[in-house]
């Protein structure tokens, strides 16, 4: 827990200077993203500080993450992994045939593929953990 506070800390302290550097150097009249980095940058530092001193807290997570997967997890993930494979292999080969007859630029054709994995990973996941 403790490297995901200095992580957390090192991001924020970023954000914050990255912030205060462009609020002295922007000399545009629209609006100034660096108060926004700013301000995002001390909610992370402050949510990060409120964590690391409540210990109560603390213990829940680490019970959550240091929780070994079982073998019903581990078959999930297995029969997730093969669908998707398998959706993206008919995807790309629809997409591929398709092209012939109608032009689809490349980041629409990816930007299609991340979409209906992520759904399809979503589904199949909901799938599994419902049926198994």
């Amino acid at each position: 827990m403790k490297k995901l506070f200095i992580q957390r800390l090192l991001v924020s302290t970023l954000l914050m200077v990255l912030g205060f550097i462009q609020i002295n150097l922007d000399t545009s009249e629209g609006f100034n993203f660096g108060y926004v980095m700013l301000f995002i940058g001390g909610i992370i530092l402050l949510i990060s500080i409120i964590s690391y001193l409540n210990p109560r807290n603390n213990k829940k997570i680490e019970k959550e993450v240091s929780k070994e997967y079982d073998e019903r997890d581990i078959l999930i993930d297995g029969k997730v992994a093969h669908f998707s494979m398998r959706f993206l292999m008919y995807e790309i080969l629809i997409i591929m045939f398709s092209t012939n007859f109608v032009v689809i630029p490349t980041n629409t054709a990816l930007l299609i593929v991340l979409i209906s994995l992520i759904i399809s990973e979503f589904g199949s996941r909901k799938y599994y953990n419902h049926v198994l």
